[in-house]
């Protein structure tokens, strides 16, 4: 009996409410979509105000003309850092070079749960952004075996081996950007980490973070490769907001504020309204035996059915279109938003929409109490 009330009141909504529905709809997607975007740039301005107002995530430090030091020496402070900053690293990047062969190293690795790992991320990149290749990456067991393969990005062409530091290497693929004609005097090779010799000569050292870095952490950086490096090196200093781009962002908040209060009024306004027009309704489930109680869970269930579409729609929106266009602005957001969030999100907004929806419609069932005289008269 319930079930079949609730379905027919839900028909009978759709059907004859077009209009109120599209304008509810419409209300609570803009006001989900905006709680996002208040959070978002909330957490967003926090974070920033955090790492020092820095707008870049690299940490990056480069030696002074033919000053280099030798991995095996390179590596205890690679790993102080590396163990400090935890999973917060996204990449790793270390060059060298080898004066004798006039080449270029490069080593791109990642950090997670204290080891050092494959960067799937950046093999992505090259494989999508070097389409006119010739052979293959190295593999991940040669990563982690230590293997003496390379892969070159310029010079050595149509060679299998080449020696880098006086040791032999395989080499298992030639990766050559777009327009590339072939230039002998400018070798660049790609190793894997653990297949570098202790003793390669080592220029500089990146770190890029997945969040921006805080000012103890560019301080720690900074300060242990200037130890490092004897004070020979420079250790670049990330970009910082602008205030033009701070203002933004407090303007941004208020309107959207503004929006979302707007919106939370005008869902009370709409279906306050449509509840007033239920007065035959309502007295008709009280005829059919409907108690009071069921008919308040059948009007809050119908809410509830719709703000669980606008959720769904909301976030959709949300995730397919503000955040891929809105997040070299709010750099964040990314970071931010992940699935347990929009479910706290999705709990927080269903109890508002309780609350609310309770009392539009106790509100209206208590000023609509008909009494009715046995034999079918009312008054």
């Amino acid at each position: 009996m319930f079930c079949k009330l609730f379905i027919l009141n839900i028909r009978r909504f759709f059907k004859n409410n077009k209009m109120m529905i599209m304008i509810l709809l419409f209300s609570q997607i803009v006001s989900v979509v905006v709680s996002f975007m208040a959070y978002g740039m909330i957490m967003n301005t926090k974070r920033e105000s955090e790492s020092a107002g820095y707008s870049e995530r690299f940490l990056d430090a480069n030696s002074y003309h033919d000053v280099y030091l030798p991995l095996e020496k390179i590596k205890p402070s690679l790993y102080k850092l590396l163990k400090s900053y935890g999973n917060k690293v996204r990449s790793v990047v270390i060059d060298g070079y080898d004066k004798e062969e006039n080449t270029t190293i490069w080593m791109h690795f990642t950090y997670r749960n204290g080891n050092i790992i494959v960067d799937d991320e950046w093999k992505k990149t090259i494989l999508d952004s070097q389409p006119n290749r010739i052979g293959r990456l190295y593999t991940d067991d040669e990563f982690y075996s230590g293997k003496k393969v390379l892969v070159t990005n310029g010079g050595y062409d149509n060679v299998k081996k080449c020696y880098i530091n006086g040791t032999e290497y395989e080499v298992v693929g030639h990766f050559y950007e777009e327009g590339y004609i072939g230039n002998a005097s400018d070798k660049v090779v790609e190793v894997p980490f653990f297949s570098a010799d202790d003793e390669m000569q080592i220029d500089a050292i990146g770190i890029q973070l997945a969040t921006l870095p805080t000012v103890s952490e560019y301080n720690e950086f900074a300060t242990e490769m200037l130890s490092l490096f004897d004070n020979q090196v420079y250790v670049y200093m990330p970009e910082k907001f602008s205030n033009d781009v701070k203002y933004m962002y407090k303007t941004y908040f208020i309107i959207a504020a503004i929006i979302l209060g707007m919106s939370v009024i005008n869902i009370g306004i709409v279906y306050g309204y449509i509840l007033r027009t239920r007065t035959k309704y309502n007295a008709i489930l009280s005829l059919c035996g409907a108690k009071k109680i069921q008919i308040v869970i059948i009007n809050l269930l119908e809410i509830i059915s719709m703000c669980l579409v606008s959720y769904g729609v909301s976030l959709l929106l949300f995730n397919n279109v503000i955040i891929p266009y809105g997040k070299d602005v709010f750099i964040y957001f990314t970071d931010i938003f992940d699935k347990y969030l929009y479910e706290d999100f999705l709990t927080i907004y269903l109890m508002a929409v309780i609350i609310c929806a309770l009392y539009n419609i106790l509100k209206v069932l208590n000023k609509q109490t008909i009494t009715f005289i046995r034999g079918g008269g009312r008054k």
